[in-house]
């Protein structure tokens, strides 16, 4: 009746662990038997455990179960008011998690009346039925030790088993790209365990050494931006957004890209070179928020330009043409230093297309505070693949060029969108030429688009994408970005924006300070002393280019000055400063 007893407290937990997604997902957790048994052997071992130590069964149930149901009720709780799962981790913030939810308001469910039901009434059931007493101390002490040697073999070989936790889930939407859905496809005790190993502080590489980190972080001063200097900066990230005109390879018939070229004209432009190829848009977008060489979890509140433009005074928001799960955009976001960001359930009419989209920055950046300078980084849907090879648009902005029927339509499916993207992005530029505020805006793509498998359509049109040579690595991870002022903000900065250069995304915003002759952070001006000598830093392929040159090895002076800024950056990214 115990076991029985503990399978239903674990139930409870899976119908809690379901969070929004309701009875659905409750429901397709009953066609995995490998996650039913993973998330109903916890209580039960649990039960049986004091049950042993206490000999009662009233004990045995009520008190794991409470424990149970009520961290059961935290992670649904958690996950409403973070958009984030309960991880062991959160143990060690429950004083700050209480402070925190205090702040928001908490929708109290149908689940958890259920759940506080269900309890009462196994906690009767245990007092008034299950009235037999396990008295012989012997047979106790044998019977705990047993349930606590089969629960550790269990915590290392299968609750810890990463290959293991990795398929075992069931199939839902999102699970790749959102760490809360891959959570809740897991069921609730389940992933909790799991998650004990992350708890524990990550490794450092042998190279890093605390006090040095901090001390070099150190030597650099932290520098205002002058208050005459503050101008506005809307920044936008441009799903799968190249410039395939570069390649002097495709004939367009609509000039595609016309408008991009006339803005690149009057701004700083030129190539970022980024990490990933046909996706990853967290790559490009988290390092340019931070200025880090290399994606990390954002578990908790962590260094970045978003934050220090916020302590000098700016008022920090975003906008991204999707749903907050994607990434666990509100999460990170909140972490990363935005006042507030807003996804497309935010918006009565909200939408992934572009049409939708630029409208949306200029409301935002319309109903600021106007006492404030203003940051918003944005990012778009619009043009993220795949698009499509058994069809295409009426509208043929390619010439055919010898192209097979799959290529033409995948490739002319794309390129429509990207036309259409280039005709808002030149309109929204227009609406700020005259504006008396001064505002920067900086436009840039966060990857390749991904045109096929295999790279098919870049290989039919003859693109070198081997990146194992020069030319095939630029070709894989080249996209355009422009930083674009109005007549108000070159005034203010003394600037006409003209030049460019190509590097890696973690120059990016230090590149839009030095527009804006703003020296930034110390860490930012320890990555403008790296970056006079290695421009790229591709930590995915294990490549840098050093004084022009693509290498996997650099010279011994510049290996070193790299892992000063490395170990700064590891320094910086796990000691919060603001």
């Amino acid at each position: 009746m115990l076991a029985l007893l503990g399978a239903g407290t674990g139930l409870v937990s899976l119908l809690l662990g379901a969070s929004g997604l309701e009875l659905a997902m409750f429901r397709l957790y009953f066609t995995s038997p490998m996650i039913m048994l993973l998330n109903l052997l916890p209580p039960i071992l649990l039960i049986f455990l004091v049950y042993f130590v206490s000999g009662r069964a009233w004990i045995a149930f009520s008190l794991p179960s409470l424990f149970l149901i009520t961290a059961s009720v935290v992670g649904l709780f958690k996950v409403q008011v973070r958009g984030e799962p309960l991880a062991a981790s959160d143990i060690a913030f429950i004083r700050e998690a209480g402070n925190v939810a205090r702040a928001y308001p908490l929708t109290v469910n149908w689940k958890i009346f259920f759940a506080a039901a269900a309890f009462a009434l196994g906690t009767l059931f245990s007092v008034f039925v299950l009235k037999h007493r396990l008295e012989k101390a012997p047979v106790r002490i044998i019977a705990a030790v047993a349930v606590i040697a089969v629960s550790t073999l269990l915590y290392m070989l299968v609750y810890m088993n990463r290959e293991l936790y990795a398929r075992t889930t069931v199939e839902i939407e999102g699970t790749e790209w959102s760490a809360l859905r891959s959570y809740i496809a897991k069921g609730f005790l389940y992933p909790f365990i799991h998650s004990a190993q992350d708890a524990l502080p990550a490794g450092y590489p042998d190279w890093y050494d605390e006090l040095k980190a901090r001390q070099a972080l150190e030597s650099y001063t932290d520098a205002d931006i002058p208050d005459n200097k503050k101008i506005n900066i809307i920044s936008i990230m441009l799903e799968a957004y190249s410039d395939l005109s570069t390649f002097g390879i495709l004939e367009f018939e609509d000039g595609v890209y016309d408008p991009l070229h006339r803005l690149q004209a009057e701004s700083v432009s030129g190539m970022l070179i980024t990490n990933s190829f046909g996706g990853g848009t967290i790559e490009t977008e988290r390092l340019f928020l931070t200025g880090n060489t290399r994606l990390t979890p954002y578990r908790a509140a962590t260094n970045s330009y978003v934050h220090y433009l916020k302590n000098q005074g700016y008022h920090t928001e975003g906008l991204h043409a999707g749903d907050a799960w994607f990434y666990d955009r509100r999460p990170t976001n909140a972490r990363l230093g935005f006042e507030s960001y807003y996804f497309i359930d935010d918006f009565e009419n909200g939408s992934r297309a572009d049409s939708f989209f630029f409208p949306a920055i200029m409301e935002l950046y319309e109903a600021r505070d106007r006492s404030k300078p203003y940051f918003s980084f944005n990012i778009s849907y619009q043009n993220h693949g795949p698009y499509g090879s058994a069809w295409t648009a009426e509208q043929h902005v390619i010439a055919r060029a010898g192209l097979s029927d799959e290529a033409f339509n995948i490739l002319n499916n794309y390129l429509n969108g990207i036309y259409d993207t280039n005709r808002h992005l030149e309109s929204f530029i227009d609406s700020l030429r005259n504006d008396p505020a001064p505002t920067v805006v900086l436009v840039f793509g966060d990857h390749m688009p991904w045109l096929g498998n295999g790279k098919s359509v870049y290989t039919e049109l003859g693109i070198n994408v081997d990146i194992s040579t020069n030319e095939g690595f630029l070709n894989c991870f080249s996209v355009p970005y422009f930083i674009w002022a109005n007549d108000s903000a070159k005034n203010a900065l003394e600037n006409e924006f003209t030049g460019g250069g190509s590097f890696s995304p973690c120059f990016l915003m230090g590149e839009l300070f030095s527009q804006c002759s703003w020296e930034g952070e110390g860490y930012m001006q320890a990555l403008r002393e790296i970056r006079a000598h290695v421009d790229v830093i591709s930590a995915p392929t294990g490549l840098f280019r050093e004084n022009g040159i693509l290498t996997e090895a650099m010279a011994p002076d510049m290996w070193q000055e790299y892992l000063r800024l490395r170990m700064m950056e590891i320094y910086r990214r796990n000691n919060f400063s603001y």
